[in-house]
């Protein structure tokens, strides 16, 4: 009997488990960014190994400012993404970065809402405001959230 891909997805289905790998199929050898400390790590140069270097990179970069308790404004980590003349844009940017936080933070005084991660995933553990805390229809309320904040986003 063959088995595929989807034999192993279908298994809650109908209960029919895919064969176990065996220890030829197994990898010897793992990419740098899965942090396997147990087996045989490789540098890898695909995009993920690109992206774990540099958020490695501004971690160090993040613990050596705590360390020294600054703020240089000149920290940004990622300046192979600068481009030449992106100066003339960084006033409209910063504007409109301010008009966003000032909108999202509108939003979750408005609602009680703890924390921006919440509020912006619409997955919203607690209402701290006494209106919405007795809210007999959180899943509406939720989705009306979830509408305002792609509003924000769109604008």
């Amino acid at each position: 009997m063959k088995f595929s891909i989807s034999t192993a997805v279908d298994f809650a289905k109908n209960g029919v488990s895919a064969p176990r790998l065996t220890s030829e199929l197994r990898p010897t050898t793992y990419p740098h960014f899965m942090e396997n400390k147990h087996k045989l790590n490789y540098q890898s140069k695909t995009i993920l190994g690109q992206l774990y270097d540099e958020v490695v990179k501004f971690e160090k970069f993040l613990h050596q400012e705590e360390q020294q308790n600054t703020m240089e404004t000149s920290s940004f980590p990622y300046h192979r993404l600068v481009v030449d003349g992106s100066d003339e844009y960084m006033l409209a940017a910063e504007s409109t970065k301010r008009e966003y936080d000032l909108e999202l933070q509108r939003l979750m005084r408005q609602y009680g809402i703890k924390n921006e991660a919440e509020l912006v995933s619409g997955y919203i553990l607690q209402f701290t405001s006494k209106q919405y805390v007795k809210q007999t229809k959180v899943f509406d309320l939720r989705n009306e959230i979830s509408h305002a904040v792609k509003i924000i986003h769109d604008k």
